[in-house]
This record gives structure tokens, C-alpha cells and sequence, in this order.
């Protein structure tokens, strides 16, 4: 009997990848670690980032060189090129892992959003990108056979902002990233002039304008007191409109207050989590937040957003706060520098925290919403 093909569409992974990309080698790693009773052709433009699949029973690789390049070059190959692939590969099931499918699709199809970003947020999404989601996520969405979303809080956001999708929508929640659990232990001691860390693209929807507001203050303030405030060091590669930011961070930088590492390897980074006070991922909005749970490994407290999916993935065990409100993070920042206990205490949730992010449940999940839609099919 021919098992059914699912064809996964992994074209945004590039090398260097942020969020969605790591999702998509996590979830494949997840999906090839047993035998699902399905056929995987996973279309990529960077073969290379998926080795850990060339030699999986039941997996191939499909290069797409044709789909690299900006934004509007991958919406015409998604409508254009993607459909003939499908044809020729004899695919049962699409799974387009960022929000678009074609709109002539000749298989039912299930769609991943990450977030709604692009409309809670517009300002912080760039053109043509935002123009390019406006006008084919309500479309893909409408056509999909099942919508699945990395958490809670974006199912509850595609529900509302999309009612025609509710019955479809599924929660496929993401796991923590496998790489922290090769690293070494180092315990939650810091040693006292430990900096604060921020880890994320240098991009308005971090909120890193407002973060290094609120840093500001803090200084002016324990200047004036006389007392020590942490440097802050900026993990992350330069993202767009960029240039309010640099403006903010260059006397900082002069002072020897802030550094900026641009983006890390695994290895640095980890060592970068292991030297912090605190990390702080005050973003106005996330379709998850892998630095949430990495720092959580790590023996870090954290300080995040009071909203969707950052507040769903942290629970009790990092400081939450209103990422809109200035005082608000200069306060946060102001308690974990001067409350060892309450710092100790997020620790002890972290470590009860992080172990309930699988990525074998992301798979589970994610196969059962394949099973429902193949099932809806068969006569």
C-alpha cells in the first residue's frame, strides 16, 4: 500500500537561521526521529541545512534553487512553480510552514502561522513583506484544510482575526531548542557585576528602542545613588529600521554601558547565557520565544512581555511585565538587580518550566492534524 506523501515547505531556512528557521530544523528532526506511517519531500533552497534528514528512510530533499531571493520572488514561485512540483511529486498533503500556500493547489494543504505580527504590529514589518501577508494569509488561510500555531495565544489571535478558520485551527506548541541540552551546567551563581543580556535581531518588534529608554534611566538613576548597574550586552544580528537604535546605542557604546556581539554561534551564545544577571525579551509581540526557555536552561531569571505568547510560554517562572510601559521595564530591571531571592526563586521555576516544551509533542501534534485532514479525504 503507498503511503501518503506530505511535502513540507522549508524554503525560508537559510543559513544563520532566526525563529522560523530553527523551527523548521527542529520540527523535521522531531518528525524524522520514528516512523509516522507517511512520506516526507522536504523543498528547500539550502540542502545543506538539512543533512541530518539525506539519509532518513522515507525522506528526501527537493532543491529549489529558483525560490531564493527576496520576497516577491518567493510569492511567485509559491504561485507559480510550487504547484507543478506538487503535481510532479504526487503529493497528498502541503505543508507550508510559514503562513502562504498557492492558491491553485492541486493537494489539501495545512498552513503554520507564527504570529499576526504583521497586522497587531504593522510598523514593525517591512515592505514587501507586510503588502505580500495583507494580501495571500486571509487567502492561504481561507483555502487551508487545517491552520496549526506554535501557541495558544496566535491560535486565539487567527480564531479572532480569521473567524471562518476556527473549526481548522490547531495549537502545535514548539519545544525547547535541542541545542542547550548538549551544553555544559554551569548553576545559577553569577558573579556580582554580571551583565544583563538581551538575545534577539536588532528589529523594531524586540522593542529595543523603549528597553534602552528604560536602561537609561536606570543608570541616571544609580548614578545618582551611587550604586552599580549592569552593562547590557545585545546578542543578535542587525535587523531593518535599525537606525533609531544605532542612534540611542552609540553614547552607551562609547561608555563601555552596552555591547553589541552581533549574532553567536550556539557556543558563544551559551557562554553569553552563562555570564548574564538576567535576560530581557520585553517584545511587543512573539509567536513564541526560544530565548525564553534557552535562558531557563541556562539558570537565568528572566524578564519578558505580560502578553500572548511570550506570558504563555515563561508561566510563573520569569518576571512579566507591560512591554509599552517604560517604568515598567526600568522597574523590572531595577528588581532583579537588587533581589537575589526573587532572582532565586525564578530560577527554581525555570528549572521546573523548561522540560514541558518538547519538541516530540510538536511532532505529535503536528502529525495528528496531518492524519485529520488525510482521514477527511479517504472515502
Amino acid at each position: 500500500m503507498t503511503r501518503p506523501l506530505v511535502v513540507l515547505d522549508a524554503l525560508l531556512l537559510r543559513p544563520r537561521p532566526t525563529g522560523v528557521g530553527r523551527s523548521i530544523l527542529e520540527l523535521t528532526r522531531a518528525l524524522a526521529q520514528s516512523d509516522r506511517g507517511l512520506d516526507f519531500a522536504v523543498l528547500c533552497t539550502h540542502p545543506e541545512m538539512l543533512e541530518h534528514l539525506a539519509d532518513r528512510p522515507g525522506w528526501r530533499l527537493v532543491d529549489c534553487p529558483g525560490a531564493r531571493g527576496g520576497t516577491l520572488r518567493k510569492a511567485a514561485w509559491t504561485q507559480l512553480v510550487l504547484p507543478r512540483i506538487l503535481r510532479r511529486l504526487g503529493a497528498d498533503l502541503l505543508h507550508c510552514l510559514q503562513f502562504v500556500s498557492p492558491l491553485r493547489c492541486p493537494c489539501p494543504t495545512v498552513v503554520t502561522v507564527h504570529d499576526l505580527g504583521y497586522l497587531r504590529f504593522p510598523d514593525t514589518v517591512e515592505e514587501p513583506r507586510r503588502t505580500y501577508y495583507r494580501t495571500l494569509v486571509p487567502r492561504s488561510l481561507g483555502r487551508a484544510d487545517a491552520v496549526v500555531c506554535n501557541s495558544a495565544a496566535t491560535s486565539d489571535d487567527v480564531r479572532s482575526t480569521f473567524p471562518a478558520t476556527a473549526g481548522k485551527v490547531r495549537v502545535t506548541p514548539f519545544g525547547l531548542p535541542s541545542w542547550v541540552l548538549d551544553q555544559p551546567r554551569v548553576g545559577a551563581d553569577r558573579p556580582e557585576d554580571a551583565p544583563f543580556l538581551f538575545v534577539g535581531t536588532l528589529e523594531p518588534r524586540k522593542n529595543l528602542e523603549r528597553l534602552i529608554l528604560a536602561y537609561q534611566t536606570l543608570i541616571a538613576e544609580r548614578d545618582r545613588e551611587g550604586r552599580f548597574c549592569p552593562e547590557l550586552v545585545l546578542v543578535g544580528g542587525r535587523g531593518w529600521k535599525d537606525s533609531g537604535l544605532k542612534g540611542l546605542l552609540e553614547p552607551l557604546l562609547d561608555k563601555g554601558r552596552v555591547r553589541l556581539l552581533d549574532y553567536c554561534g550556539p557556543q558563544e551564545l551559551w557562554r553569553q547565557y552563562c555570564l548574564a544577571r538576567a535576560l530581557l525579551f520585553p517584545s511587543l509581540h512573539e509567536g513564541f520565544g526560544f530565548p525564553i526557555l534557552e535562558a531557563m536552561v541556562a539558570d537565568l531569571p528572566v524578564m519578558t512581555s505580560n502578553r500572548g505568547a511570550m506570558a504563555e510560554v515563561a508561566g510563573d517562572a520569569a518576571l512579566l511585565v507591560d512591554p509599552a510601559d517604560q517604568k515598567a521595564l526600568t522597574g523590572g530591571m531595577r528588581q532583579l538587580i537588587d533581589d537575589g531571592a526573587f532572582r532565586r526563586t525564578l530560577v527554581e521555576r525555570g528549572r521546573a518550566r523548561w522540560p514541558l516544551w518538547t519538541w516530540s509533542e510538536t511532532a505529535r501534534t503536528t502529525v495528528e492534524a496531518y492524519g485529520v485532514v488525510l482521514d477527511s479525504l479517504r472515502p
